[in-house]
C-alpha cells in the first residue's frame, strides 16, 4: 500500500522558482515520454539514463512511471471504448517527493532540485503534523507538493 500526503511549502522566491521549474520539466516529460509511446517508441524497458531531462534522477524514474501509467489507461480505454478516445496530457503542476529523495526537520522538508545543472537539496519551510511525521518516516510513502 502506498501512501500519499499533501504538504503547504512556504518557499521563499528564489526557491519558487526552482520548485516551478521542476514541475513544468516534470509535467512535460511525463507528456513528452507519452506521446513517444503513442507513437510507437517502447518506454517499457526505459530507465533514467534513457531519458535526458534537467531533473534529479527520482524524479526522472516516476516521470517513467507516471507515463507507463497513462500508457496502461490509455490503451485500457481504447479497447473499452467505440469511439474515438483523447489523449491525456498532463497541465496541473504538481511534482512527487519520494521516500528516495526528502528528509524532513522540524518545520523544513529538504528535497532535490537541479540548479545549475547539478541535483542539490534546498530545504523549504513547511508546517508538518505529527501525525503527518509518523506518516512520513514509513518506508511506502509518496508526497504530493504544490507552491
Amino acid at each position: 500500500m502506498q501512501l500519499t500526503e499533501t504538504v503547504k511549502l512556504y518557499p521563499n522566491k528564489y526557491q519558487t522558482e526552482l520548485i516551478k521549474a521542476t514541475m513544468t520539466e516534470y509535467i512535460s516529460t511525463v507528456n513528452h515520454l507519452f506521446f513517444d509511446a503513442v507513437n510507437g517508441r517502447s518506454i517499457t524497458k526505459m530507465t533514467t539514463a534513457d531519458v535526458k531531462v534537467n531533473l534529479p534522477s527520482a524524479l526522472c524514474n516516476q516521470c517513467i512511471r507516471d507515463a507507463k501509467s497513462i500508457i496502461r489507461k490509455y490503451n485500457k480505454a481504447l479497447r473499452n471504448s467505440d469511439t474515438q478516445v483523447r489523449l491525456p496530457v498532463l497541465k496541473k503542476m504538481c511534482c512527487y517527493i519520494n521516500n528516495q529523495n526528502f528528509r524532513i526537520n522540524d518545520d523544513c522538508i529538504r528535497f532535490s532540485v537541479i540548479i545549475n545543472g547539478k541535483s542539490k537539496r534546498i530545504s523549504v519551510k513547511t508546517k508538518i503534523s505529527k501525525r503527518q511525521k509518523s506518516i512520513f518516516s514509513s518506508s511506502k510513502l509518496g508526497c504530493c507538493k504544490r507552491p
